[in-house]
Order: structure tokens, then C-alpha cells, then sequence
């Protein structure tokens, strides 16, 4: 394993294994390829043509040294998370170890939003003591795609590859994805160990309860991240936390 290599190219093998190119430009083979490679994953084509939708935009901002340089800001978000929640939109804020705030503005995909003149005029009438989180960032507004592949998404085993983790069920970040992902490589490398002669049929066997186990849980993501962003989202939160997410 190497840190800070991202795969840029998969290329099947004569025979058995694949050769992979780092966008480094650095080269290496492998017998068995886990695509623990993310959203855009360069090995999922090997296995599905399955490709990421935008589902929502997240714009980031920060604010430094919190605490001498806006202590109304500070006293406002407390010593952890703020979260304001309005028809489409949510704007948040989260205190971080290093003394600064994440500010975190969310929208419905239609919306592009590059700088504070924007996101200011999203959140027009709202209360001057949080959209005072944006006037008062100091870097510009990095914007985000939130994607998600669609749910149920499966494909057919082949030899010698399958993917874990957003490579392979990529979906809104509402809590679950990590936990998942974490499952998945859990999973895998306890079918692998249990039959280490035959990794096709580890791999089979993972892949069935994979696809089984992250269903629900995508169909459950997607319904939490649209009621987040509705026009009705805060009422519809606060009977979500009353009831749980099928009530």
C-alpha cells in the first residue's frame, strides 16, 4: 500500500491480474484488484457502467480563529455543530480541533453557487446573526458536487476484482456511507482469510451480502438527504426525530 497514489488506469492482464497506472505515472500489478478508489472510481468500469448522478450541492467555507476574531460566531455554534434548516437549503457549522469553523452551506442541485453574493442571496431574510457565518469567512467559497450511483446498483462477478465503499454504492452523505465502507473491507477480508485458495468465491460470497446489506441503506439515504433539502425539511426532520425514518 502507498499513500497519496491516486489509480488513473486499470488494465486487464493477458491471462490472469491487472496493471495499474498511478497518475504519478507509476506502475504495479496485481493478481486481486479491491476499487476502494472513491466516487470516481477507475476500477468500477471493469465491473458495472453504473456512473454517479448529482443529487445536491455543498458549498464550504471557513472561518478562522473562531474564537478571538468572532466570539459572537463562537458563543453562536458552541463547542460543536449548528445546524439551520430551511425550505432547500441548510446552512451549518461545525467547530473544528484547530481553533476555526466550517461553515457548510447546502442547496438542491439546480443551484450553482461560487461566491458569497450568492449564497447570501439563497439564505435573503434569514436572521443577520448566521448568515454573519458567511460574511465572515475568509477563504472563497469552494464549492461541492454531491453524487450518488444509483440505488441497487450490482453487476455480475468477474474474476480476480470488486469494489468496496463509495466505488461501489456511492451515496448521499447523511451518516451511513463510512460505516459501510468499513463493513464492506471487514467483510471481504474475513470471506478472503476464510477461503484463501479460492478468492473468486470469497469474493462471491462477499459481494451477494454486500448488495443485500447496502440497499436499504442507500433507499434510506436518498429519502433523508431529499427531506433535508425540502421545502417542508424542517417540519419533516422534526417528525423524522419523533418517529425514526419510516414514520
Amino acid at each position: 500500500m502507498a499513500w497519496g497514489h491516486r489509480l488513473a488506469t486499470v488494465t486487464p492482464r493477458d491471462g490472469r491480474g491487472f496493471a495499474l497506472t498511478f497518475d504519478d505515472g507509476r506502475r504495479a500489478d496485481c493478481d486481486l484488484l479491491v476499487g476502494a478508489d472513491g466516487a470516481r472510481s477507475a476500477v468500477r468500469p471493469l465491473l458495472t457502467d453504473a456512473r454517479p448522478s448529482y443529487v445536491a450541492t455543498l458549498v464550504e467555507l471557513t472561518v478562522r480563529d473562531v474564537d478571538r476574531r468572532h466570539p459572537d460566531l463562537a458563543d453562536l455554534v458552541g463547542p460543536g455543530n449548528l445546524w439551520c434548516v430551511g425550505a432547500n437549503r441548510i446552512l451549518a457549522a461545525q467547530r473544528l480541533g484547530d481553533g476555526d469553523l466550517r461553515v457548510g452551506i447546502s442547496s438542491r442541485a439546480e443551484h450553482r453557487l461560487h461566491g458569497k453574493r450568492e449564497l447570501l442571496a439563497l439564505f435573503d431574510g434569514w436572521d443577520a446573526r448566521l448568515t454573519a457565518l458567511i460574511d465572515a469567512a475568509d477563504d472563497a467559497p469552494v464549492p461541492r458536487r454531491i453524487e450518488a450511483l444509483p440505488i441497487g446498483t450490482r453487476w455480475t462477478h468477474r474474476p480476480g476484482r470488486t469494489l468496496i465503499g463509495d466505488a461501489a454504492h456511492l451515496m448521499p452523505p447523511v451518516g451511513e456511507g463510512a460505516n459501510q465502507a468499513m463493513l464492506d473491507a471487514a467483510d471481504l477480508a474475513a470471506a478472503l482469510a476464510a477461503d484463501p485458495a479460492d478468492p473468486d468465491a470469497a469474493i462471491r460470497s462477499y459481494e451477494a451480502a454486500m448488495f443485500a446489506r447496502t440497499r436499504p441503506i442507500a433507499e434510506m439515504s436518498a429519502r433523508v438527504q431529499a427531506m433535508m433539502l425540502s421545502p417542508t425539511a424542517a417540519d419533516d426532520l422534526t417528525r423524522f426525530f419523533a418517529t425514526g425514518p419510516t414514520g
